[in-house]
This record gives structure tokens, C-alpha cells and sequence, in this order.
């Protein structure tokens, strides 16, 4: 281990106990093959060309950062998102944090003022948005650039190699000008593209996978207690805390138990139970009636990323399935219902729903409304929605499930109903 980290870790240790008690948990070992610094939640890596240029302020910081990605669950949390902008989801997530507990990071490291306070599954929605609106974007300005000169656009007057005709080398998206560079810690970024991750953080693989994060959860609440005996921990780093110690609940069982819940099931005696009829015994068979309506609407606003509505569909078509109601029907909905799906019982079972439509502002009144007025009362109804708009004046009679993409300490509460938190 360089001297330099271990007398950090050290002052770690001495001037922020919460951040120095988990720090040595993690064993430290030298990696020139990464770029920065990285951690699994079993070690801490360190590239020693990228320690050379931080001072004793920014080690320290850099320490606590890797000791953060581990205590927030960020080693065990990424699923099938994207490594890169997971990672960067990550860093936007942590560094105020590490600000606000008085330590420094390097410059041009990834902080914006958007994401304080937000989770890293919320940054990474909102990240992957604005990513493929960028594409977008650039796939619209290119096919302008064909129809104007009738050749690929962005070529004229370009070097092979090298991008809009400029004398600089290609740079990556951390800001460095070949893959393998060290990102300059003094540099200071105007925007994303140009910042820099100064530590990645690696999902944990093993097989003990589960057991490694119950541990860790444990160490996280001790080490926070011992902060808070030793004078306490700023709020900003006391609210990750809690929501990483906070056992997850996943949202989608509970989403097919409601549904189960609000389908009628009753014991009766008008189709009496077959199995006893031989030994003359007349017993009541569970009698499960055809269920009405099941009405799913989503929010189309453009506040539920893709990835969320993309799953919140596969589980539509799951509850359609088990429920097997007398229609399934599908609203999208800004400040209007922007598109109406309607699927009969017998409808092919391999059916696909479309797109989100819309992209306007958000109010929950539209989707009550249409149902009454179309005299339509359903067996329930779910709604995915970020939970920031107009809800209706009164309580419908039916269920109602708020399936909010927004977490709950945060997110508004509804004046009726039932609600989940939904982070896909």
C-alpha cells in the first residue's frame, strides 16, 4: 500500500470515523490498469500515475468516495443497466455528499445540482434519457445533413481519426484524450462529457453475493452509530444511509398481490365441490367469477424513463395473464389521455402494447374522468406516475394502486388509494 493512502486512511479514521471504521474493511491494492481508483466492496484499487497527481485533501476524499459507492449498495445494485453510466449515476449521487462532509475531491470530478439528494437509480434514469435524446438528436441533425448536400453529413474537411476537421485526438467520454489516459484531476468541466469519474465502482460477483451485502449493511449501521456517538453526521450523508440499510422491497409482488386481491373470490354452494360428491357430502367449491375491468394507466409526461415503462409493460402483460380479466385497458396520460389500448379476454395471448404516447405535463384527474364518464368501473386500477401532479377531488369506489417511480419519503402522497415505490 502507498504511504500516502494509509496515512489517509488513517486521518479517515481520526477526522471522520463513519468514513474510516468501513475503510478498513477494504483491502488496498496497487492496479496501474485502471484509471483512477475502483472498489467491489472487498478492496480498493489505485492507479499510481492518477495518485501522483492528488494531493494529501483529495486522497482522502477520493478514499471516502470508494468507502461510499460500498456503504450506498452501488456494488451490488446495478442489474442490466450500463456499466459507464451506471458508474457515473453513481458519482452524481455521492459527491455532494462527500462536499458536504467537509472533505475535497479532485476537480472536474461528476457533480450537478440537479441530482443532489436523488438516488443513483433515479440519476441513471434521468442520464439514459437525456442520452438517447442526444442520439436522437445527432441521428436527426445527420439525416438533415444527407438531404442538404446528399452526402454523409459531418465529413468535410475532417483528418481520419479525427472529428469535424479539429488537430485534437478523439477524447473519450471521461474527458481523456485516449481510453487509457489518466483523467487530469486539476482540470476543471464545463459540462458532463468533459468531467471524470475518480473511482469506478465494480459489482461484486461472487457466490457469497448475498451474505457480502447483509454484511455490509450491518457495518454501515455500526459505523453510523459510532459517527453519531462521536458528534454526529452531516444530514445529507445520514439520508443515504438510511435508504441503503432500508431492506428493498420489491414492487412487483405487490403489484400482482393487489391485483389478486381486487379479483372477487368467494366460496358457493351453486357449484358445489366434486371431490366430496362420491362420499355424499355437498361442500361449497371456491367460485372465482369472471373478473370486470383491469385499467392500467401510465404516465406519459416524460418524467418515467424508459426502462421503468419498458418493465412496468412486461408486468401489465404478467397481471393480465394471471388476473385473465373481462378487458385490459391501457391509458397513457400527460395532462389528457394521449393513447387508449383495449384487449378483450379472448384476445391472443401474444399480444404487444405500443408506445408511450405523449410528452406534456402531468394530471392524474384525466383517467378517473374518462372512466366515469364512459361508465367503466374496474375491477382496479394502476397507476405509474412519478407522483408530481393534479390528483382527482374525490376517491373513485374501485382500488387504486400508485405505482410511484418517485421514492416515498419524497414523493407526494396520494388522497386515496395504495402506494408502492417502483425503482426498475
Amino acid at each position: 500500500m502507498d504511504a500516502r493512502i494509509s496515512k489517509q486512511r488513517t486521518a479517515l479514521v481520526l477526522d471522520q470515523p463513519f468514513f474510516g471504521a468501513l475503510a478498513l474493511r477494504l483491502k488496498v491494492v496497487e492496479d496501474p490498469s485502471c484509471k483512477t481508483f475502483w472498489t467491489d466492496s472487498v478492496s480498493i484499487g489505485y492507479n499510481p500515475a492518477f495518485l501522483s497527481q492528488l494531493n494529501d485533501l483529495q486522497t482522502r476524499g477520493v478514499l471516502a468516495h470508494e468507502v461510499l459507492h460500498v456503504a450506498g449498495g452501488h456494488c451490488w445494485r446495478q442489474g442490466d443497466r450500463d456499466p459507464d453510466l451506471w458508474n457515473d449515476a453513481c458519482d452524481y449521487a455521492i459527491n455532494p455528499i462527500i462536499i458536504d462532509a467537509g472533505m475535497q475531491l479532485p476537480k472536474g470530478v461528476l457533480i450537478d445540482a440537479r441530482f443532489t439528494g436523488k438516488s443513483a437509480e433515479e440519476i441513471y434514469g434521468i442520464l439514459a434519457q437525456e442520452k438517447r435524446s442526444r442520439e436522437k438528436q445527432r441521428q436527426e441533425q445527420l439525416g438533415q445533413g444527407q438531404q442538404d448536400s446528399g452526402k454523409p453529413a459531418g465529413k468535410s474537411g475532417s483528418q481520419p481519426g479525427v472529428p469535424n476537421g479539429g488537430s485534437s485526438p478523439p477524447q473519450s467520454a471521461n474527458g481523456a484524450n485516449t481510453p487509457s489516459a489518466t483523467p487530469d484531476p486539476s482540470a476543471s468541466p464545463p459540462s458532463h462529457d468533459s468531467a471524470f469519474s475518480c473511482g469506478e465502482v465494480r459489482q461484486y460477483v461472487a457466490d457469497d453475493r448475498a451474505r457480502q451485502e447483509a454484511e455490509w449493511k450491518v457495518a454501515v449501521h455500526q459505523a453510523a452509530k459510532a459517527a453519531q456517538m462521536r458528534g454526529g453526521m452531516p444530514g445529507a450523508l445520514q439520508g443515504m444511509i438510511a435508504q441503503a440499510v432500508e431492506p428493498a422491497v420489491d414492487w412487483r409482488p405487490i403489484l400482482h398481490r393487489f391485483a389478486q386481491d381486487s379479483s372477487p373470490t368467494d366460496y358457493s354452494y351453486a357449484m358445489p365441490n366434486r371431490r366430496y360428491l362420491h362420499l355424499g357430502l355437498y361442500l361449497p367449491s371456491l367460485h372465482e367469477p369472471a373478473v370486470g375491468d383491469a385499467v392500467f394507466v401510465r404516465d406519459s409526461s416524460g418524467s418515467v424513463w424508459d426502462e421503468t415503462q419498458a418493465q412496468f409493460a412486461a408486468e401489465i402483460i404478467a397481471v393480465n395473464d394471471g388476473v385473465r380479466p373481462r378487458r385490459l385497458i391501457v391509458m397513457d396520460c400527460d395532462t389528457r389521455v394521449t393513447q387508449l389500448q383495449i384487449f378483450e379476454r379472448g384476445d391472443a395471448v401474444d399480444f404487444e402494447l405500443q408506445p408511450v404516447r405523449g410528452g406534456g405535463g402531468t394530471s392524474f384527474v384525466e383517467p378517473f374522468r374518462r372512466l366515469a364518464t364512459e361508465g367503466i368501473h374496474p375491477a382496479f386500477l394502476v397507476y405509474l406516475t412519478d407522483m408530481d401532479g393534479r390528483f382527482p377531488d374525490e376517491a373513485p369506489s374501485y382500488p387504486v394502486l400508485w405505482a410511484s417511480t418517485t421514492p416515498l419519503k419524497r414523493a407526494k402522497k396520494a388522497p386515496f388509494g395504495e402506494t408502492v415505490e417502483v425503482i426498475c
